[in-house]
C-alpha cells in the first residue's frame, strides 16, 4: 500500500508539534523590527498632512518662547527659527494623542538645528500639552 502525502504531512507536523508554516511566520513575524517604525512612519506622514496655521504658528512660538524662558529649552540663537516653529505648530494641531504628541514635539524639537538642548522630559511635555 502507498501512502497519502496529505496524511504524511498531517503525521509530520503532528509528531513535530509544529505547523511548518505557523512557525515560519512566527519567526518572520519576530524578525521584523519594523513593526513599531511603521506606525512611527505614518504618526509622522500624519504630521506632514497637518495644516500649518498663522495660530498655530503663533502657538508654537509661545510655547517655544516660555520653554526658553523657563530655561527647559536652549537655542543656538536668540530666536527659533521658521523650520522649528512650523514643526511644533503642526504637533500643536495635530489631532494625535497627547502623549504621541509630547514625544513627537520632544523630537521636533531636538532635531532642529536651532536647538542647543532640551531640558524637559516627555512626562513635562504631556503635562504643557494638556495645559496649551
Amino acid at each position: 500500500m502507498g501512502t497519502d502525502p496529505e496524511v504524511e504531512e498531517t503525521e509530520t507536523e503532528d509528531l513535530d508539534g509544529v505547523d511548518p508554516l505557523a512557525e515560519g511566520a512566527i519567526e518572520d513575524d519576530e524578525l521584523d523590527e519594523d513593526g513599531p517604525a511603521d506606525d512611527a512612519e505614518d504618526d509622522d506622514d500624519e504630521l506632514d498632512e497637518v495644516p500649518v496655521t498663522a495660530a498655530g504658528k503663533a502657538s508654537a512660538l509661545r510655547l517655544l518662547e516660555l520653554l526658553v524662558e523657563k530655561k527647559g529649552l536652549a537655542l543656538h540663537a536668540k530666536k527659533p527659527g521658521k523650520e522649528l516653529i512650523e514643526s511644533v505648530a503642526r504637533v500643536l494641531e495635530s489631532p494625535l494623542p497627547i502623549k504621541v504628541r509630547a514625544g513627537k514635539l520632544s523630537n521636533a524639537i531636538v532635531d532642529s538645528e536651532d536647538v542647543d538642548d532640551l531640558f524637559v522630559d516627555d512626562e513635562i511635555l504631556i503635562e504643557i500639552l494638556k495645559r496649551w
